[in-house]
């Protein structure tokens, strides 16, 4: 195979197992289990443990304005994920920091996102070990590469948003004119209410993930005909 050709079948495998039935569903079942929009499980995911991060450069990093940080911090505070803190070298300064009941919420999220999918399986145990190391080596070669295109102004920064669009469940959407914190001049009724529509349209998606495994599951366990 043509190196050139071998980039981009290493691609286009990487794009079929993000977008399985079996991938989108693990990330929509975390979700649900955790008591939160998909959003704000990616958001949980970025956190890490014992640290404070301004709110404003989740903003920045993420690449959405302040009311969008504000209604998913809110989402991990309502349960208990997540709790705001003052800076203490600048009390003007908002932070974010992981409870100890949202670092055992990551953890269960981390075992259920990344855990190994069932075509893992078919490989031999030395492919499975060649085959982790070689995508580590990949993933850390892009960071690297990402990090100066962003440093220099040639690419946005990754963009949070609702579970419609081009990244996955959490890529931005139709519907990020609804993410609306109390901030922005939406009661507290239009909060809550986005959030149940949030919800709703999670249930439908993750019920339509699971018809869509279970179908695949029966054609695969059909004898040939």
């Amino acid at each position: 195979m043509d190196p050139e050709d071998a980039g981009c079948e290493i691609w286009r495998a990487i794009a079929d197992l993000f977008f399985s039935a079996e991938n989108q569903a693990r990330f929509f079942q975390a979700a649900v289990d955790l008591r939160i929009t998909p959003p704000t499980l990616k958001a949980l995911l970025d956190l890490e443990p014992d640290e404070s991060v301004p709110m404003r450069r989740l903003a920045d990093e993420w690449g959405c304005d302040a009311s969008f940080v504000t209604v998913t911090v809110d989402n991990l505070e309502q349960q208990g994920y997540a709790e705001r803190r003052v800076a203490e070298h600048d009390r003007r300064v908002k932070t974010v920091q992981l409870t100890p009941e949202g670092v055992a919420a990551r953890e269960r999220a981390i075992a259920c996102v990344y855990g190994p999918r069932r075509g893992f399986y078919d490989l031999a145990p030395d492919e499975r070990v060649t085959l982790a190391t070689l995508l580590r080596k990949l993933a850390d070669a892009q960071a690297v590469h990402d990090q100066e295109l962003v440093a220099s102004g040639q690419a946005p920064p990754f963009r949070a948003g609702p579970p419609v669009g081009h990244r996955g469940p959490w890529g931005r959407g139709p519907h990020a004119a609804k993410r609306r914190g109390p901030d922005a001049g939406e009661s507290w009724r239009d909060h809550l209410a986005a959030h149940r529509e949030e919800l709703r349209q999670l249930r439908d998606e993750l019920s339509r993930v699971r018809a869509e495994v279970k179908a695949q599951l029966r054609s695969h366990r059909s004898p040939p005909g």
